[in-house]
């Protein structure tokens, strides 16, 4: 059933009679079954939303520095405020308090303030001028019964999870750090009770035979049909922090016995739960402030692994490219050694020959280069297109032939041969000698003349 509005008369005795003639419970749980404890944790420190079920409260925990009263200089204050809303229900009214709402804040606050669960004398910072002053707000959102445990836990987990700004005294003066100065502190909490809530009901006997029944953690039908409620408050060490029993059915010691033992194991049961949900919150938000720049997480990414191997038909270098270089070095090494004209042996030919040959190997070379030999057709053929070693063995033929070009012009008694490159075998003292004769002649020349 939907959380909220009043119960039909009809529904109430229906669970009445199934629990006094059945023994069972309307949403089929059993008679010391409880619903599962949910937690959610809000953006800032000290927001928790605690849900039973469709039951649900949420707290906000707040605080400012103050001045202390005067009754209790040394000791901080701590209040609590709670507002059932027609959100929760429409049985309750807008605008003001309903008397629900004033009960259950005055039993969180003798629960968390009266058994001295956070200590008030760590919440004062200078004595007699500066103490903490915490607020805790308390509005329930859905009403399916036994709220007044949900806003407790609420209020008690958003105690836990409250941080407060360090502050570094010296003297009567106080500093209060910022968030981004100084990580916020806790505070000092002793023990953590926790309530559990007995909904009590008449037997199915008459008089005195009738024997007194009682389920855990009774639901918004439950509550309408019963006789009487106990509270039994417990810490995670199993001592008793406080007993509420507003009215109703009588109870004999045996019972609330009973309860208790049964409030100390539900009891420890919500604490662990409390506990573990709590680290986990704070271990994200340590992992959050690792790196505050951080605006991707690692999921959010998109990586690619450079060392894998290409797929097929990409334009990524093959991996055996270096091998093959390395194979085919020794011939393109062959093709690349630098030309040395070696001395040949003057032969005769006939001027006329000797001039076709220098104008026809002139005009050859200029045209075009000479290809390539067997090895290195081999190489350039093997290698990726847009390599400069092919580059580089056309232009060592081109210049081959041009020194051969410039040997048999030399040979020949031509013109004399212009120097070339270093290494390629010709000095450039071979010409000097047919320039210095010439001169020497002019010089004779002049002299006949002038005699």
């Amino acid at each position: 059933m939907a959380a909220g509005g009043p119960v039909p008369k009809g529904e109430v005795e229906f669970a009445l009679r199934a629990l006094q003639n059945e023994g069972v419970r309307v949403d089929g749980r059993g008679l010391t079954a409880s619903r599962r404890c949910g937690l959610k944790f809000g953006a800032e420190h000290g927001e928790v939303e605690v849900t039973f079920g469709a039951t649900r409260a949420l707290a906000v925990c707040s605080g400012e520095i103050v001045p202390p009263a005067p009754e209790r200089p040394n000791e901080g204050r701590l209040s609590f405020h709670v507002d059932f809303g027609p959100m929760a229900s429409p049985i309750f009214d807008l605008g003001r308090p309903s008397p629900q709402a004033t009960s259950v804040a005055n039993f969180v606050e003798r629960l968390l303030r009266g058994s001295r669960a956070v200590d008030a004398e760590a919440l004062c910072i200078v004595g007699g001028q500066k103490v903490w002053s915490i607020r805790v707000d308390i509005r329930a959102l859905d009403d399916d019964g036994n709220l007044a445990d949900v806003s407790a836990i609420a209020a008690l987990c958003a105690v836990m999870h409250f941080r407060k700004a360090d502050v570094d005294v010296s003297g009567e003066s106080a500093r209060v750090y910022s968030t981004e100065e100084r990580v916020p502190v806790p505070l000092s909490i002793h023990h953590l009770p926790v309530p559990v809530t007995f909904a009590l009901f008449r037997g199915a006997g008459k008089g005195a035979d009738a024997e007194t029944m009682w389920i855990l953690d009774p639901s918004r039908v439950e509550e309408a049909a019963m006789a009487g409620a106990m509270c039994i408050a417990a810490n995670q060490h199993g001592e008793i922090c406080g007993v509420h029993k507003p009215g109703g059915l009588p109870v004999d010691i045996a019972l609330i016995q009973h309860c208790t033992a049964m409030a100390q194991t539900r009891a420890r049961e919500l604490i662990e739960t409390l506990r573990a949900e709590l680290d986990a919150d704070l271990a994200r938000r340590a992992q959050g402030r690792k790196n505050v720049h951080r605006q991707f997480a690692e999921a959010q990414l998109l990586t690619v692994d450079w060392a894998a191997t290409p797929a097929a038909g990409s334009s990524a270098p093959e991996p055996q490219a270096a091998q093959r270089l390395a194979a085919l070095a020794p011939a393109a090494k062959e093709e690349s050694v630098s030309v040395v004209a070696s001395p040949r042996k003057p032969q005769r030919r006939r001027p006329g020959a000797a001039a076709a040959a220098s104008a026809a190997e002139a005009s050859g070379v200029a045209a075009s280069s000479p290809p390539l030999s067997a090895s290195a057709a081999a190489v350039a053929a093997q290698l990726a297109p847009g390599c400069d070693l092919a580059a580089e063995l056309r232009a060592v033929a081109a210049e081959k032939a041009e020194l051969e070009r410039k040997l048999l012009a030399a040979e020949a008694g031509g013109a004399p041969v212009e120097p070339c490159a270093p290494g390629a075998g010709v000095s450039p003292a071979a010409g000097a000698s047919p320039r210095k004769k010439k001169r020497r002649k002019s010089v004779s020349t002049g002299a006949a003349a002038a005699a």
